[in-house]
């Protein structure tokens, strides 16, 4: 059994394909594991190995193939992908598998919003991260970008403390 050293240094098994969806046509990411799911699609940890290092892959549903809503999500994708910003995960890749659109990004270790609250917090430690999300999504509508479902559940605060 082979084992490969990821970036953050932590062995994973040899990447694996995972049901329910295989994606053999994008041949340089490996789904590691489901680690997420929504009305938005299913998001996998990846190995990327191109670059050599972890990713998030988001797979969008079925139902969001059609012809101007794929456009749609694709311009989105490429409009992601060109904004910059320390509170919004970066897109590193978009495209399409087996006819299914896909986003590579940043594979944030860390937890939901929505957790992070569930520990007691001091006040301003609260309104820093409300303050770190708003910035993000700020930088997002001003690249024409609207996020269309922003809960706790849907914004992550990472193992560094950022929104």
């Amino acid at each position: 059994m082979t084992t490969t050293a990821l970036p953050d240094d932590q062995p994973t098994e040899a990447p694996v394909r995972l049901a329910p969806i295989a994606l053999p046509a994008i041949e340089r990411y490996a789904l590691l594991e489901r680690v997420g799911a929504g009305a938005m699609g299913v998001v996998y940890a990846a190995y990327d190995s191109v670059l050599d290092r972890k990713v998030a892959l988001k797979v969008l549903p079925e139902e969001q193939l059609g012809g101007a809503h794929r456009d749609q999500l694709l311009a989105e994708a490429r409009a992601l992908a060109r904004l910059a910003h320390p509170n919004v995960v970066p897109v590193y890749d978009v495209g399409e598998a087996e006819g299914r659109v896909f986003f590579a990004m940043e594979f944030v270790r860390g937890q939901t919003l929505a957790a992070w609250l569930a520990t007691p917090r001091a006040v301003d430690a609260i309104a820093r991260a409300f303050a770190e999300a708003a910035r993000g999504l700020a930088a997002a509508h001003a690249a024409g970008l609207v996020h269309r479902d922003v809960k706790p559940q849907n914004l992550l605060v990472g193992d560094d403390g950022r929104v």
